[in-house]
């Protein structure tokens, strides 16, 4: 365990809950912060909400309104068919916001540099392995952006990725073995479309990009791990 404190993007979904858990086992305190950019599927701050209070973990929601909704396009934003692909680039998905990580690890580094730590420890979801097609997923991407905010600061910053190199079946295994399986599968959501359905695999549509992967990594999850 490092003697130093963390902050957690957090959004609701699967993968920044289980980077939370992370998160909390490998530091001594930690924060957690959303953002609420007038996304069609805000329902996932609640859950967001919902989980720092079961784990008694602080957590701070900015809103930065209809920042993108002025400067771009995304599924995400104006409710279009997200398995299409983006308005703006035929080889990235309708869903992808453009610059939205970079932005909200942006927002994250300030709100931990009120602290004045001699450092700054970040802590998000993103994944290479098994993403969503999102070029600011990846892991050159982050440890660029990591640089950037350590000049910017000028004060180290680390961005730790702890699903950077897992698939969706990974990530069920990771929350099994953390012992939060169950609070992954029905205290989280992912859907595009904010639809709270519940299934094995979690709450969704079970139709968008997001609830077809995870459902896909739930299902070898069981394959590999309990068949």
């Amino acid at each position: 365990m490092e003697k130093t404190k963390a902050y957690v993007l957090l959004s609701g979904g699967q993968d920044s809950f289980v980077s939370l858990i992370w998160a909390m086992q490998n530091f001594e305190s930690i924060e957690a912060v959303s953002v609420s950019y007038r996304q069609l599927h805000s329902k996932e701050l609640l859950y967001a909400g919902r989980l720092t209070e079961k784990y008694k973990v602080p957590h701070f929601i900015y809103d930065i309104d209809n920042f993108f909704q002025q400067l771009t396009v995304s599924s995400l934003l104006n409710g279009e068919n997200h398995n299409q692909t983006h308005q703006l680039s035929s080889e990235l998905p309708a869903s992808f916001v453009p610059n939205r990580n970079g932005i909200f690890l942006t927002i994250v580094a300030t709100h931990a540099f009120r602290y004045r730590h001699k450092q700054i420890h970040l802590v998000t979801g993103v994944c290479q392995t098994d993403f969503s097609g999102y070029p600011d997923c990846r892991d050159n991407y982050i440890r660029t952006k990591a640089l950037e905010l350590s000049l910017g600061l000028d004060l180290p910053v680390y961005i730790h990725t702890p699903l950077m190199w897992k698939n969706k079946a990974e990530t069920f295994k990771m929350a099994e073995e953390m012992g939060v399986l169950d609070d992954l599968i029905e205290n989280t959501l992912s859907c595009y479309n904010g639809i709270e359905t519940l299934h094995p695999w979690g709450r969704g549509c079970e139709n968008c990009p997001a609830c077809r992967l995870r459902k896909n990594g739930y299902e070898s999850f069981i394959k590999i791990y309990h068949s």
